[in-house]
Protein backbone atom coordinates (compact mmCIF):
# COMPACT_ATOMS: atom_id res chain seq x y z
CA UNK A 1 0.00 0.00 0.00
CA UNK A 2 1.20 3.68 -0.88
CA UNK A 3 1.97 5.69 2.17
CA UNK A 4 1.11 9.38 1.84
CA UNK A 5 3.52 12.32 3.17
CA UNK A 6 0.98 14.40 4.96
CA UNK A 7 3.87 16.93 5.99
CA UNK A 8 7.62 17.74 6.65
CA UNK A 9 9.43 19.97 8.94
CA UNK A 10 12.69 21.04 9.73
CA UNK A 11 14.87 23.22 12.41
CA UNK A 12 18.18 23.77 11.60
CA UNK A 13 19.73 25.79 14.67
CA UNK A 14 23.20 25.72 12.93
CA UNK A 15 24.28 22.90 10.28
CA UNK A 16 28.03 22.90 11.90
CA UNK A 17 29.71 22.58 14.74
CA UNK A 18 30.57 25.65 17.21
CA UNK A 19 28.18 27.54 14.97
CA UNK A 20 25.80 28.22 18.59
CA UNK A 21 27.50 31.57 20.16
CA UNK A 22 27.51 31.37 23.19
CA UNK A 23 27.51 27.61 23.99
CA UNK A 24 24.74 26.17 25.86
CA UNK A 25 24.99 24.43 28.92
CA UNK A 26 23.68 21.29 28.93
CA UNK A 27 22.14 21.72 32.57
CA UNK A 28 22.36 19.08 35.68
CA UNK A 29 19.02 17.08 36.21
CA UNK A 30 16.48 16.97 36.49
CA UNK A 31 16.52 20.09 34.59
CA UNK A 32 16.46 20.33 31.33
CA UNK A 33 16.67 22.82 27.97
CA UNK A 34 15.48 23.06 24.86
CA UNK A 35 17.32 22.59 21.81
CA UNK A 36 15.12 22.61 19.17
CA UNK A 37 11.44 22.61 18.36
CA UNK A 38 9.94 21.30 14.91
CA UNK A 39 5.89 20.87 14.21
CA UNK A 40 4.14 19.08 11.77
CA UNK A 41 0.19 19.38 10.66
CA UNK A 42 -1.81 16.24 10.06
CA UNK A 43 -4.82 17.49 8.72
CA UNK A 44 -8.14 15.73 9.41
CA UNK A 45 -9.76 16.18 6.09
CA UNK A 46 -6.99 14.16 4.41
CA UNK A 47 -8.26 10.72 4.08
CA UNK A 48 -5.34 9.51 4.81
CA UNK A 49 -4.33 11.28 8.00
CA UNK A 50 -4.81 7.93 10.06
CA UNK A 51 -3.20 5.31 10.62
CA UNK A 52 0.01 7.33 10.47
CA UNK A 53 3.65 7.55 11.99
CA UNK A 54 5.70 11.04 12.37
CA UNK A 55 9.80 10.15 12.06
CA UNK A 56 11.37 12.25 13.44
CA UNK A 57 15.45 12.61 13.45
CA UNK A 58 18.01 14.69 15.36
CA UNK A 59 21.78 15.24 15.00
CA UNK A 60 23.09 17.09 18.23
CA UNK A 61 27.00 18.15 18.96
CA UNK A 62 28.27 18.41 22.26
CA UNK A 63 31.87 19.94 23.80
CA UNK A 64 32.79 18.13 26.21
CA UNK A 65 34.79 20.31 29.34
CA UNK A 66 34.77 18.09 32.30
CA UNK A 67 35.25 14.75 33.09
CA UNK A 68 32.42 12.13 31.33
CA UNK A 69 28.94 13.76 30.65
CA UNK A 70 26.02 11.51 30.85
CA UNK A 71 23.69 13.40 28.31
CA UNK A 72 19.80 12.58 28.15
CA UNK A 73 18.34 13.30 24.83
CA UNK A 74 14.38 13.52 25.19
CA UNK A 75 11.59 14.44 22.85
CA UNK A 76 8.17 15.63 23.69
CA UNK A 77 5.16 16.06 22.43
CA UNK A 78 2.29 18.18 23.98
CA UNK A 79 3.24 18.06 27.45
CA UNK A 80 4.22 14.21 26.99
CA UNK A 81 7.73 12.50 26.74
CA UNK A 82 7.65 10.06 23.72
CA UNK A 83 11.00 9.40 23.30
CA UNK A 84 14.20 9.26 25.89
CA UNK A 85 18.12 7.99 24.56
CA UNK A 86 21.69 8.15 26.83
CA UNK A 87 24.30 9.38 25.67
CA UNK A 88 26.97 8.39 27.64
CA UNK A 89 30.84 9.97 26.91
CA UNK A 90 33.47 8.16 28.44
CA UNK A 91 36.95 8.85 28.70
CA UNK A 92 36.84 12.69 27.94
CA UNK A 93 38.78 14.45 29.93
CA UNK A 94 40.30 17.56 28.21
CA UNK A 95 38.29 20.70 27.09
CA UNK A 96 38.82 20.13 23.34
CA UNK A 97 36.74 16.98 22.96
CA UNK A 98 33.77 16.80 21.05
CA UNK A 99 30.93 14.50 19.97
CA UNK A 100 28.22 14.26 17.65
CA UNK A 101 25.15 12.34 17.86
CA UNK A 102 22.12 11.10 16.25
CA UNK A 103 19.23 9.93 16.59
CA UNK A 104 15.91 8.31 14.96
CA UNK A 105 12.41 7.73 16.44
CA UNK A 106 8.93 7.16 15.25
CA UNK A 107 5.30 8.62 17.04
CA UNK A 108 2.17 6.14 15.73
CA UNK A 109 -1.10 7.46 15.35
CA UNK A 110 -0.58 10.47 16.32
CA UNK A 111 -3.99 12.53 17.00
CA UNK A 112 -4.90 14.56 13.75
CA UNK A 113 -3.77 18.75 13.87
CA UNK A 114 -1.15 20.49 14.48
CA UNK A 115 1.93 18.62 16.78
CA UNK A 116 4.83 20.63 18.11
CA UNK A 117 7.75 18.46 19.11
CA UNK A 118 10.66 19.47 21.66
CA UNK A 119 14.22 18.21 21.47
CA UNK A 120 15.59 18.48 25.11
CA UNK A 121 18.82 17.73 26.83
CA UNK A 122 20.18 17.12 30.10
CA UNK A 123 23.37 16.28 32.22
CA UNK A 124 22.93 12.98 34.55
CA UNK A 125 26.18 13.26 36.03
CA UNK A 126 26.84 16.21 38.18
CA UNK A 127 30.18 15.54 38.44
CA UNK A 128 30.72 16.68 34.67
CA UNK A 129 30.19 19.64 32.34
CA UNK A 130 29.12 19.66 29.00
CA UNK A 131 27.46 22.12 25.97
CA UNK A 132 25.93 21.68 23.01
CA UNK A 133 27.92 23.80 20.04
CA UNK A 134 26.08 22.10 17.15
CA UNK A 135 25.05 21.12 14.33
CA UNK A 136 21.56 20.89 16.18
CA UNK A 137 19.12 19.45 13.53
CA UNK A 138 15.53 18.10 14.29
CA UNK A 139 13.25 17.03 11.38
CA UNK A 140 9.51 15.54 11.52
CA UNK A 141 7.86 13.74 8.70
CA UNK A 142 4.33 12.82 8.77
CA UNK A 143 3.39 9.87 7.03
CA UNK A 144 -0.34 9.01 6.63
CA UNK A 145 -2.01 5.53 5.02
Amino acid sequence: MAKTLLDYNATVVTPITNGIVPPILVPISPAGVQIAGVGVYIDPADPHHFPNKVELKATIGFDINFDSPNILVRIWRAGTEIFYALAEFDNFTSDIDAAVISLHTVDFNVPAGTQNYQLIVENQDTGSIAYVVGPVVFSAMAIGG
